[in-house]
């Protein structure tokens, strides 16, 4: 029977809503990194609106308010506005978790911390006209390049005109037999097939050895901005990708192209420019010496368009402003400072050009120039679409950029509870965002952030005890038969036994839960040790509950003999699986994801 569930307390619901609740939990939710939203604008651990839009419509009835507490970039407020409007991808998960929902604009109340995702999602909530929009970006553009005439100017082989529209850089390194400087893109990037090797050979003198006994140089320049002389890693351009009329073209970077780079960041900071230091916690690493500074991110070239940019939108009335801050800034972090990249795909005869790793601040040895001008005019036409399809629905969405361990609402005034908090120490949010939010000039009060960082002197207990505040914020606001939806990610016991005692100290007990299957891991996901396939979907009520701590170990073996059978399952799948049954029974998660893994697969093993 197809249901749609409307605030009723899972205590009191006939065994029919029961039913589709245990069966809606009981299915993994495909989460896609597509749509039109989820690519607007980048931010970590990002679930698409649509996936969201699903569970809203099968908790709620239109006109209900929805709140989200950990807002992100405001995919919630998103997904309650696209309720009105549903997409195809949205019909079709609905019918795939079995029920037919009640379409219709929710209000939603979004409750954000950091200042880059509260911007964001008060643009979305206030789109401006996308004709005029589309216009006026139009002619900034143009007028940019007009008044920056020649910056992104190049030549093709040959000697003709042309544009860049990006450039490899490579890191330069030190033979340790010859003593000769080599770029990283020389000694490790072979062709034919393309890859890069985890061992370098110098052209100078045939030297063969793992790529890390070739030490990175470093150079000392100085930085007008801020009056100092830095040190930084050296790097040159190496090869340069671009386009002569409409015919695209690549070609080894030359002597004419590093004398270009050179001349270009001798050039001076305009005198109203102002220099924004940095504030490092967990993610600074080697490769960040000599970045202090917001515009070290950066080429000069790059950081120049950028400037120029930001500061022409400023001419504009509000709601157009900072829209074109958003669009500057949907392309930034990821494809304008020197986290771009590219990466070897197998197969492919040129290296693939691609924006920076999601949730950290990694600047690769092949950092990538892009033009910027270019990637703007391709973003676009996808500001327009999303700010055309928001000028059409009527819900009401509220961005509030604070705590939300105060919660300014009403007692029971809350229909529904959809969030996705912080995953203990897995990304540090302010810090990763603050590239962005240096431009608005406006960066996240750490304080208030929950987070388990040593940095900022925050640990688990610490942790626990501000998202036990905010789920009793939750709780006073929640309405006696409404439901939290919790999305939560972590590959350690003791975070998930820290969320767990926070929402049950707050006076909620789990219902159900599933698992949220993103189509693509993100990359701490990928490569972090002992990480963790899939995010917990959690479903909570108000009631009276307690963690039970035994034996674990029992429910590990019972999830493994379930899951032998199907050859497909791997380790990462049986601990999701294994997480998943600790919070609907009330058990402590007792095992970590690397634990568990190696008990994994010994057990596997034993039965093979």
């Amino acid at each position: 029977m197809k249901e749609s569930i409307n605030n009723m307390g899972y205590q009191n619901l006939t065994d029919t809503k029961k039913q589709f609740l245990d069966k809606l939990y009981s299915i993994a939710l495909p989460s896609t990194r597509t749509g039109l939203f989820y690519n607007l604008f980048p931010y970590p651990t990002k679930i698409s609106p649509e996936a969201i839009a699903v569970y809203i419509a099968a908790h709620t009835k239109p006109g209900d308010t929805v709140l989200d507490v950990f807002g992100g970039s405001g995919s919630t407020g998103l997904a309650a506005l696209m309720c009105e409007h549903p997409t195809d991808t949205m019909k079709a998960l609905a019918e795939k978790l079995g029920f037919q929902p009640v379409w219709g604009a929710r209000n939603v109340i979004i409750y954000e911390i950091g200042k880059y995702g509260a911007f964001a999602s008060n643009v979305m909530a206030s789109p401006p006209d996308e004709k005029a929009f589309s216009t006026i970006v139009k002619e900034l553009l143009q007028n940019a390049e007009e008044e920056m005439r020649g910056i992104y100017d190049t030549v093709d082989a040959s000697g003709k005109p042309g544009i860049i529209r990006h450039i490899i850089y490579s890191d330069v390194v030190l033979c340790p037999n010859c003593g000769e400087e080599l770029t990283y893109y020389q000694g490790m990037v072979r062709f034919n097939p393309l890859r890069i090797d985890g061992y370098g050979i110098c052209p100078y003198c045939g030297y063969k050895d793992k790529a890390s006994t070739f030490s990175y140089q470093t150079e000392t320049v100085y930085d007008s901005l801020i009056k100092k002389h830095i040190t930084r890693r050296k790097r040159v351009p190496v090869r340069v990708y671009g386009q002569s009329g409409s015919k695209r073209w690549v070609r080894e970077a030359t002597e004419t192209d590093i004398q270009q780079f050179n001349n270009m960041e001798s050039r001076d900071y305009p005198s109203q420019c102002e220099a924004k230091e940095l504030v490092w916690g967990e993610l600074h690493r080697g490769y960040h010496i000599g970045i202090t500074h917001l515009h070290h991110f950066y080429t000069k070239r790059n950081f120049l368009v950028m400037w120029y940019l930001w500061e022409k939108a400023k001419a504009y009335e509000p709601s157009i402003r900072d829209a074109i801050h958003l669009l500057l800034l949907s392309y930034n972090a990821s494809h304008a400072t020197l986290m771009a990249r590219v990466v070897v795909k197998k197969g492919s005869k040129d290296f693939v050009l691609t924006g920076a790793q999601s949730g950290v601040l990694y600047v690769s040895s092949l950092p990538v120039e892009k033009n910027i001008f270019l990637g703007l005019r391709r973003k676009l036409g996808n500001f327009v679409n999303a700010f055309g399809y928001l000028n059409k629905c009527s819900g009401r969405m509220k961005v509030i950029n604070a705590s939300s361990q105060r919660l300014i609402q009403p007692n029971q005034s809350v229909d529904y509870v959809f969030t996705d908090p912080p995953f203990g120490d897995f990304i540090p949010y302010a810090e990763v965002n603050q590239i962005n939010e240096l431009w608005l000039g406006k960066p996240t009060n750490r304080d208030d952030e929950i987070i388990i960082s040593p940095s900022q002197k925050k640990d688990i207990r610490r942790y626990q005890k501000m998202m036990t505040e905010v789920f009793t914020e939750i709780r006073r606001v929640l309405k006696d038969d409404g439901y939290a939806t919790v999305v939560f990610h972590s590959s350690k016991a003791s975070v998930w036994n820290a969320l767990c005692s926070a929402f049950t100290e707050a006076g909620f007990v789990v219902n159900a839960a599933t698992s949220l299957n993103k189509s693509q891991a993100s990359f701490k996901q990928v490569v972090s040790e002992g990480s963790v396939q899939g995010d917990a979907l959690i479903l909570l009520s108000k009631g009276k509950g307690n963690i039970l701590y035994s034996d674990s170990q029992a429910l590990l073996n019972e999830v493994i003999e379930n899951n032998i059978s199907n050859t497909s399952t791997n380790e990462r799948q049986i601990y999701t699986d294994y997480v998943r049954q600790c919070l609907k029974r009330g058990i402590a998660v007792e095992f970590d994801a690397k634990t568990a893994y190696d008990y994994i697969e010994r057990k596997l093993e034993a039965v093979k």
